[in-house]
């Protein structure tokens, strides 16, 4: 006869801390049965109270995590109370019922968001696209002209908004291969993307390290990072980001002169890049922390009250901004198994503090062959 999956159990007198296993027909659960009390201390304890409930019920069918091996583990009872008081049934692994669960609820998270940004966020340059042109019918020469161009920043603006909206989703999807990578590299990267052509200068505080990740995708966390800090931090009446209205992003810097890099490794940095330092309407810092790294600026900073509400999708204070860059960035470290905080700088600023999966390795090549210091 062919053997049922699971474990086939009786708990006495529906006993939460005893359990006799029947049969055993599960070789993925590691279980040892507490005929005489025992099993109630191996579930985690904030499932403690879950499973007595359950076990009040008729019939029981409950989740919650034993501890195993150091670990913890999902387990899915099943069972029903007998005539004599007993309660009898299965237990299954249910690690992968967790993970497929909270998967969905990921996914229906961001069906929400993307209701919210088609149903208010997107009708309403829509609107003031659609009243433009349908005012633009009826004028002439400069008039009709004016409204038009209103019609097309408002497509502009929509176009922003699907965009973002789209990386938002697809930042989203867990990282399947993470490989080592030189983080100096991704920074240094990044950096030539946003900062290149800003007012301001970029400081990687000592070696970085080797981090498993999905570089592009790092980078693109990177590049919001420093985007943030340039669009917040820049002084009133200095263009944050010049050129980046052009078509392919690398084009529009005139006469700007680039960005500084320079390292912060020990030895006294030279003379242009003290000056590039001082001199920049806004400094950013990268550097590493006991659990992973850091990207701080000294810009005016995030209030205590508001540093939760900046990751969610659509919380802007900037001009145009779409509300979904560090939103992106919390995506993105999430796909990787880390978490993202933000907090207060040592200069006042904005400090994003990165807390990974694993412990970063010290890199062995690109730390000696950093960024060499530019005028700025």
């Amino acid at each position: 006869m062919e053997q049922r999956p699971g474990i086939a159990y009786r708990r006495p007198d529906g006993d939460p801390s005893r359990l006799v296993i029947e049969t055993d027909g599960e070789p993925r659960l590691d279980v040892t049965e507490r005929p005489e009390g025992g099993w109630l201390e191996r579930v985690v304890g904030d499932d403690r109270d879950r499973l007595r409930e359950a076990l009040g019920s008729d019939p029981v069918d409950v989740v919650y995590r034993v501890a195993a091996d150091g670990d913890s583990r999902w387990i899915h009872e099943r069972g029903r109370a007998t005539d004599d008081g007993d309660v009898v049934g299965y237990l299954f692994p249910a690690d992968e019922r967790v993970r497929r669960r909270r998967r969905l609820e990921r996914q229906r998270e961001r069906l929400e968001e993307f209701a919210s940004v088609v149903s208010h966020d997107l009708r309403n340059p829509l609107s003031v696209a659609v009243g433009n042109i349908e005012l633009a019918d009826d004028l002439d020469g400069e008039a009709a002209a004016d409204r038009l161009d209103r019609a097309l920043d408002a497509l502009d603006r929509m176009d922003d908004l699907i965009g973002d909206l789209l990386t938002l989703a697809r930042e989203g999807e867990t990282v399947q291969s993470a490989e080592p990578t030189d983080l100096r590299l991704v920074v240094d990267s990044a950096w030539g993307t946003v900062g290149e052509s800003a007012d301001a200068v970029l400081v990687v505080d000592g070696p970085l390290g080797t981090v498993p990740c999905d570089s592009d995708r790092l980078r693109q966390a990177l590049e919001n990072l420093f985007r943030n800090a340039l669009e917040h931090g820049t002084p009133e009446g200095v263009d944050a980001l010049p050129g980046s209205d052009s078509a392919e992003g690398d084009a529009g810097f005139g006469d700007r002169v680039a960005s500084g890099t320079f390292s912060a490794r020990g030895e006294p940095p030279s003379d242009s890049a003290e000056t590039d330092a001082e001199s920049a309407a806004i400094r950013i810092r990268v550097g590493r922390t006991d659990e992973g790294f850091y990207v701080a600026d000294d810009g005016p900073g995030i209030e205590p009250d508001q540093r939760d509400a900046v990751f969610e999708p659509g919380h802007t204070t900037a001009p145009g901004g779409t509300g979904f860059g560090l939103a992106i960035v919390e995506r993105i470290a999430e796909a990787h198994g880390w978490t993202v905080s933000v907090t207060e700088s040592r200069e006042g600023g904005a400090r994003f503090e990165f807390v990974c999966d694993g412990p970063i390795e010290t890199a062995e090549s690109s730390e000696s062959e950093a960024s060499p210091t530019r005028s700025a």
